[in-house]
């Protein structure tokens, strides 16, 4: 198994993560579903939301325990510049933002401004989303899985392949309504193939970030959250509404902004090495 681990690091973080998150998630979104309430049982799912973290600390223990402790100071790296905090904050919500908007436009969509409900709303909402997603996945993704494609693969392909990992562990979530897919979109391979391309589309700006900040997770989790949110906030800014038109125009118009901005700002990035 040692050798194996060794021999193919990248795949078994993969299969330990999945079988981790799979063999968890799958059943505690059934226990919810069948109760209609969150459950004592349905908590098990939280062992599945950290299965990317638990896999990245498995698959590094064996390959060398000694760099164990860079991965885990990863999440504690918080020196950078204030400008690179205040674009992963900012950038997820313009970008919706303007999706969002372009999108009420574009069908004679009504607004709503309230800018009191769009702040007050925001730390609450960043609350309640970081201790799933961004805390349980970050350490994974950015702390394991792309620094050790960057070792042997260009940045695009290294982020390439990071997105669509990242897509495909939210399998088990599509199950579920609103868990991954937005609420309002029906599971079908054209809706999760939209799915893939979008953590493919966001992952560009995580590496941006990844590079800026020196390799820190702790901002690839704050971003995490971010993104996750974004769509909230936005809507909170400038009125919710149930037209699916509008709705699906603003994710797909999100996907390809955060998509061509990421792309452009990592497209002279190389590979170079991280100070631990």
């Amino acid at each position: 198994m040692k050798k194996l681990i060794n021999d193919y690091p990248i795949w078994s973080f993969l299969i330990i993560n999945y079988l981790i998150s799979w063999s968890f998630l799958y059943p505690s979104y059934q226990i919810v579903l069948a109760n209609g309430k969150i459950t004592p049982l349905s908590l098990i799912g939280l062992i599945g939301a950290y299965g990317p973290t638990i896999a990245a600390i498995i698959v590094q223990s064996i390959l060398d325990r000694k760099k164990l402790n860079a991965l885990f100071k990863s999440l504690l790296k918080v020196k950078t510049k204030i400008f690179y905090v205040l674009f992963l904050i900012i950038t997820p919500i313009i970008l919706y933002f303007l999706a969002y908007l372009s999108s009420t436009i574009l069908f004679n969509g009504s607004f709503s401004f309230n800018w009191i409900a769009g702040i007050s709303n925001i730390p609450l909402l960043f609350l309640a989303a970081l201790p799933f997603g961004p805390m349980g996945e970050e350490l994974g993704w950015r702390g394991f899985m792309l620094p050790k494609l960057l070792e042997k693969n260009s940045v695009i392909k290294s982020t390439f392949y990071v997105g669509l990992a990242w897509g495909i562990w939210h399998l088990a979530s599509f199950t579920f309504p609103g868990a991954a897919l937005p609420s309002y979109l029906d599971v079908s391979i054209w809706s999760i193939a939209l799915y893939f391309v979008n953590t493919i589309a966001l992952s560009f700006t995580f590496t941006f970030i990844y590079f800026k900040t020196n390799g820190s997770v702790f901002y690839a989790i704050l971003l995490h959250a971010f993104f996750n949110i974004a769509s909230d906030i936005a809507e909170n800014f400038l009125g919710e509404t149930t037209n699916f038109s509008i709705l699906l125009t603003a994710y797909t118009l999100n996907i390809i902004l955060a998509g061509i901005f990421g792309f452009l700002l990592i497209r002279n990035q190389k590979p170079n090495l991280i100070r631990n």
